[in-house]
């Protein structure tokens, strides 16, 4: 299925790149199951320079989702240096494709980070191809991977 990217924004307004120009990202609108029984709707960026889908802590919470929090492990690229994370796994549906999934997630308490979906299992699951050029992103299905 084919998605026009999105323009990004701030309080302040639309991101400007060095150029002046509006700065658009490649965001899926996912629908998550909150832990009161409700949902809600938000935006996700496929992220081909994530190694595993990162996202805030506060979904883990709002999803009533338990985290190890024995073992945080270090990531470098989200914030001011490293930051600790937490895994935990990540359970949401794809609104316009109607496809429930749950891939393996690194949760950060970073006001930096919203949801980043990661290479880890969502590229092994679906076909990205990003067409900058055409202000466009499409995401297919892709047949799984055998393990070897």
């Amino acid at each position: 299925m084919k998605f026009k990217y999105s323009t990004a924004s701030t309080i302040s307004g639309p991101l400007l790149d060095s150029r002046g120009r509006m700065v658009k990202r490649p965001i899926l609108w996912l629908a998550l199951h909150s832990a009161d029984g409700g949902a809600i709707d938000v935006p996700a960026v496929i992220d081909s320079g994530a190694d595993t889908t990162t996202l805030n802590i506060q979904y883990a919470e709002a999803q009533g989702i338990e985290l190890d929090n024995t073992k945080p492990r270090i990531i470098m690229g989200v914030g001011k240096g490293q930051v600790p994370v937490y895994m935990g796994m990540f359970p949401f549906k794809i609104k316009e494709m109607d496809i429930h999934m749950e891939v393996p997630a690194w949760y950060v308490d970073s006001e930096n980070v919203n949801i980043l979906l990661g290479r880890e299992q969502f590229f092994e699951t679906f076909r990205i191809k990003f067409e900058q050029d055409h202000d466009t992103f499409e995401v297919v299905s892709a047949p799984k991977l055998s393990k070897k």
